[in-house]
């Protein structure tokens, strides 16, 4: 009887060792299956890649843009390539790939340029496994050549706290008439402007677009 009790005692004992085990790895297993999904998959990793970490604020200026950003080394978009899959503009070519901001435990935020008339940055935020969540264009309207069009600049920044600001300036010494000529004392300030934030989920919270004029004080 004595022997048969310290026997149950055993195989009590190790039951509970191999049941604790087997918790232990459920717990541990379940942890980094959490952890796997969450993670960016090989294809989004390898687009990430073309994409350069950049400290905030982030200040572009339309005046300025060729002494501040060198197009020539930034990655263009191949869309022959599994680029596609994460930038979804309907006329991707020309796109070039700048900058990734400072992670977040949520989603990635990804700046690129645009061509048009002129390059110009666009911010878009993507989940975890490269799902596009939002994007914004970090100017208002742009700049370009118009008749008595005098002066124009864009200005887009992303400051620390994640807040926006994109501005457009526009100078006209005067409008012109259907034959191109001016318009006399139509000289005029434009100014549209858009504010804005970056969520803690990605999402961005934009402002419609504000317009003031005044007159050019020359």
């Amino acid at each position: 009887m004595e022997v048969r009790g310290k026997y149950r005692k055993t195989t009590m004992k190790n039951i509970t060792l191999i049941l604790t085990a087997l918790f232990l790895f459920s717990c541990n297993n379940t942890t980094t299956e959490k952890q796997t999904s969450n993670a960016p998959s090989d294809t989004f990793r390898q687009f990430l890649r073309k994409f350069k970490i950049i400290d905030l604020p982030f200040v572009y200026r339309y005046v300025d843009f060729k002494e501040n950003f060198d197009l020539d080394k930034m990655p263009s978009i191949d869309i022959k390539s599994i680029d596609t899959l994460f930038i979804k503009k309907g006329y991707p070519e020309g796109i070039k790939f700048y900058s990734i901001l400072p992670d977040t435990s949520k989603f990635f935020s990804l700046i690129y340029f645009y061509p048009a008339d002129s390059y110009y940055p666009i911010l878009v935020t993507y989940d975890k496994k490269g799902k596009q969540i939002d994007e914004t264009a970090l100017i208002v309207n742009g700049c370009g050549g118009d008749c008595g069009l005098q002066y124009c600049s864009s200005t887009g920044i992303i400051n620390n706290d994640l807040s926006i600001f994109c501005a457009d300036t526009l100078v006209w010494e005067y409008f012109c008439d259907s034959l191109s000529q001016p318009i006399p004392n139509s000289d005029i300030v434009w100014i549209d402007s858009k504010t804005g934030k970056l969520t803690n989920n990605g999402k961005l919270k934009m402002t419609n677009d504000k317009h003031e004029e005044k007159k050019n004080n020359r």
